[in-house]
């Protein structure tokens, strides 16, 4: 019985720790987990941060240099 109760609540812990901050990349809309294991593409637009989900993404995103 306690082992029962042990196991659950030993699956529920490792489950929040493998939630983190998941993203959909505005580009090709794939949700992708946006943390420090794997590497990360950035930019900034205005004030917030925009995550892209793989370089070539990255690549194909808007320049907002142009719109100047």
């Amino acid at each position: 019985m306690y082992s029962e109760i042990y196991e659950d609540a030993a699956y529920k812990d490792n489950k929040t720790v493998f939630r983190g901050l998941t993203v959909t990349c505005p580009i090709c809309g794939r949700e992708f987990g946006c943390n420090k294991t794997y590497h990360v593409y950035t930019a900034l637009v205005g004030r917030k941060r925009q995550y892209y989900c793989s370089y070539s993404c990255y690549k194909q995103r808007p320049n907002p240099k142009e719109k100047r």
